[in-house]
């Protein structure tokens, strides 16, 4: 059985409206993370990126290509690193924002 042209593009329509509605929630999220770390490296309450990558560079199993923050669902500020190791394995390191301690480290496939 063949769909009508308007029934593909309802459906279309239906599934890239969801799209949307999931990325500007996901975007909410992020400046959300962004403004709570903002507030919390202004109140001394986490150190900063610089502080945590000198602390916890010798640490790390590679050299750093990208770094996130995020907020943890209790509250926790952490930043994700994305570093490859010398094998080309690309790892996420998880850093309490903090204290510098490294929370864990796992691939990240």
């Amino acid at each position: 059985m063949m769909k009508r042209p308007s029934t593909y593009l309802a459906v279309t329509f239906a599934a890239l409206a969801g799209l949307l509605a999931a990325t500007a929630s996901f975007a909410d999220d992020d400046a959300r993370d962004q403004a709570f770390a903002r507030k919390a490296l202004q109140e001394g309450r986490i150190k900063s990126l610089a502080e945590i990558t000198e602390k916890v560079k010798p640490k790390l199993p590679g050299n750093i290509l990208a770094v996130e923050i995020d907020v943890e669902d209790d509250g926790r500020i952490v930043y994700e690193f994305d570093v490859i190791d010398t094998s080309g394995k690309l790892m996420e390191v998880d850093v309490d924002a903090a204290t510098g301690e490294i929370l864990s480290i796992e691939d990240d496939d």
